[in-house]
């Protein structure tokens, strides 16, 4: 039944990432401290009651990935048929709009994001338990996809259920791959890019802290100067770009180090 979908996702999803390895552990000095925050706060949603009746289906394509990533899923029977339920259950939706984009190269990124990427919440403004303290759910990303360069206020766990990608702290910093069973945490404003495999991946999401405001995308331009664009979600759930700038010398200082 849908009433107890949420609360078996969020529980089993509490116990992988008890078990699970942490990506980049060494880049991020506090991290023990923050998955027990991530875990106590699923933890209190397990007996939470289902309210939202809304369900939505990805696209025929994105719905072709999704059957090649549940049919790939690793880990407990439990864990399995929990992801398996939430997938079914959840309400899908794309995540860009194409016309969010002027022109350009941008465009081309947000039409590749749009094509390529969508969401199921669980718990959330979308999900099928409310939420303004703690968002979770599924992510699906088309195998081959890159997710450039950005940043935003929430603190975000990703928990690999299926598929291997690459994740990317800050500029310099070398990439690391993302396998089942494991997780990567990447704090708050910390600069951060995916780029997937060969094969469709589902990533289980977890995101704490401030859920709207900015998403910064950077970028060179063609002079080699780093710039960054504020992207906000608008009251008809559009994306819109709100500011453009030079990133700032110390903010670029630290993304540099991968911080």
């Amino acid at each position: 039944m849908t009433s107890s979908v949420p609360g078996e996702f969020v529980r089993q999803l509490s116990a992988a990432l008890e078990e699970a390895d942490m990506l980049m552990r060494q880049q991020i000095s506090n991290g023990a401290e923050w998955v027990s925050r991530f875990r106590a706060t699923l933890d209190s949603f397990v007996d939470s009651p289902v309210t939202a009746t809304l369900h939505n289906k990805p696209t025929a394509t994105a719905n072709a990935w999704l059957r090649d990533a549940l049919a790939s899923l690793d880990g407990s029977t439990e864990f399995v048929s929990a992801v398996q339920a939430a997938a079914n259950a959840a309400n899908w939706y794309q995540i860009y709009n194409v016309d969010a984009a002027e022109s350009g190269a941008m465009r081309s990124n947000m039409h590749a994001l749009a094509e390529g990427m969508f969401a199921a919440q669980v718990i959330g403004p979308r999900g099928l338990i409310p939420s303004k303290k703690l968002l979770t759910g599924l992510f699906l990303l088309r195998a081959g996809l890159h997710y450039p360069l950005h940043q935003h206020e929430a603190t975000e766990i990703y928990f690999c259920a299926s598929g291997k990608l690459r994740i990317q702290h800050g500029i310099d910093t070398p990439p690391q791959q993302l396998i089942p069973g494991q997780f990567s945490l990447t704090p708050s404003n910390r600069l951060h890019s995916l780029t997937m495999g060969d094969a469709p991946v589902l990533l289980l999401y977890i995101w704490l802290g401030e859920f709207g405001g900015k998403n910064w995308w950077w970028h060179k331009d063609d002079n080699g100067v780093w710039q960054r664009e504020a992207w906000e979600r608008q009251p008809d759930a559009v994306w819109a770009k709100t500011i453009t700038e030079v990133v700032p010398y110390s903010e670029l200082i630290l993304a540099n180090k991968g911080k």
